[in-house]
């Protein structure tokens, strides 16, 4: 797995604003490295996750319901990735778009952040 891949994997998994999560859709885990990051501390206790040259700092929690094993939540969702960005330069919402991360090519129209908020990037179709 690539540095890019797995940066890029982790991020959408750590909630990445165009990956918006949905009622209706099934929550994701944390990945392990959240759980990592707080597996010595308490609820409430500052803590920071690493994805290669990517950190998200923020507080150990339990999940959604109260329940589960602490984890390291973002204080914010952290932003899409710069091609993601890059690629909507001269483009406007709802268009089609394709972004390369690693060795992958991403597809999905262009949209803001899931309040209407933030940069215009490229949210992958699925």
């Amino acid at each position: 797995m690539t540095k890019h891949l797995m940066i890029a994997g982790a991020l959408a998994v750590t909630v990445l604003p165009f990956a918006i999560a949905q009622a209706d859709r099934p929550h994701r885990p944390p990945p392990k490295e959240a759980f990592d990051a707080c597996a010595n501390k308490t609820a409430g206790d500052a803590c920071s996750v690493t994805f290669g040259d990517h950190t998200v700092t923020g507080t150990c929690s339990k999940g959604p319901d109260g329940q589960g094993a602490l984890a390291c939540k973002p204080d914010r969702p952290p932003g899409p990735p710069p091609e993601a960005v890059d690629a909507c330069a001269k483009s406007k919402e709802g268009d089609a778009c394709s972004v390369e991360l690693g060795d992958h090519t991403i597809n999905g129209t262009f949209a803001k952040g899931p309040d209407g908020n933030g940069p215009l990037a490229c949210k992958p179709s699925r």
